[in-house]
């Protein structure tokens, strides 16, 4: 064995010396004792490996994480129910309207249990199966229908850059919670009823916004920072979103509504610009060429 194959082997030895004895170790270990510069090598890889791992222990991971991993995995494989159809939309909005008992979860443990504890003869087939699954699908529709807490702004929160409110909007909207606070065709309503909540509104449009039907609007809380969410129908190309945060909530130059950045992620296309104090985002799965014309 010469030293580069070692070198190869010994790349995976573990920090904590777990792999001393296992024998395809052994002779790049034993080559490493014989040979000053493999054994060099060794000792400041193995330092390295400990500086990294102390490195990482030393970091606090947000509460949340877990979560928001599995929220994306989710939203990736398609697991959450989107709103893109409007017919499902109101199925959607109505189920998040449903509030669960408080008691419900103890209400179906208790039936569970006493079902477990009568006698099997008492019960034909069908009663003995529908039971159980029941108190199943109470718990699957509770855990469905619960609201949960949206988040609260945060004084002196820091300003966001813009991938943050992209992420932030796709999170939000992809979630079988999303919901709007105020619905209407007309346009001057839903900038009315955000106007009123003290959240940012519109001040002008691009043309191809203006010329379409609006359906609906929201609060949109992203990092502590307060900011409007309104939906648009768009015919074939299904919902078209306008996102509009204050513009010290923000981090970044953007330029003037005539000239906006366009960009994609994945199957989103993003159109962004300033204007009168607001960071106006237009936010589709349209390809950006297509979002162009709306300007």
């Amino acid at each position: 064995m010469d030293n580069e194959t070692a070198r190869f082997i010994l790349r995976s030895f573990r920090p904590d010396g777990a792999d001393a004895n296992d024998p395809d170790f052994a002779a790049a270990l034993k080559l490493a004792v014989e040979n000053r510069e493999l054994g060099e090598w060794l000792a400041s890889e193995r330092a390295f490996d400990a500086g990294f791992s102390d490195a990482l222990n030393s970091v606090t991971l947000p509460a949340d994480l877990r979560e928001d991993i599995l929220s994306c995995l989710a939203a990736e494989r398609g697991d959450f129910h989107r709103v893109d159809a409007l017919d499902d939309r109101d199925w959607v909005l109505a189920l998040a309207s449903i509030k669960a008992p408080d008691s419900l979860r103890n209400e179906v443990i208790m039936a569970m249990k006493r079902t477990a504890q009568e006698a099997p003869r008492k019960f034909s087939i069908f009663r003995r199966w529908l039971i159980p699954l029941a108190a199943a699908a109470g718990i699957t529709l509770a855990f469905f229908i619960m609201d949960p807490m949206r988040p609260k702004e945060v004084a002196n929160a820091p300003a966001l850059p813009v991938e943050a409110l992209q992420v932030g909007f796709r999170k939000a909207y992809q979630s079988p919670f999303f919901r709007l606070d105020e619905e209407s065709e007309v346009q001057a309503t839903l900038i009315h009823h955000l106007q009123q909540q003290g959240l940012p509104s519109p001040t002008t449009m691009p043309p191809g916004l203006q010329k379409l039907k609006s359906f609906g609007c929201r609060e949109l809380v992203i990092g502590g920072k307060r900011g409007s969410l309104i939906c648009f129908e768009a015919a074939d190309d299904g919902v078209i979103h306008l996102l509009i945060f204050r513009r010290e909530d923000v981090m970044g130059d953007l330029p003037s509504v005539e000239k906006p950045i366009l960009s994609q992620e994945g199957k989103w296309g993003y159109a962004r610009w300033e204007n009168q104090g607001n960071v106006c985002f237009v936010i589709s799965k349209m390809a950006p060429d297509m979002l162009a014309t709306l300007f």
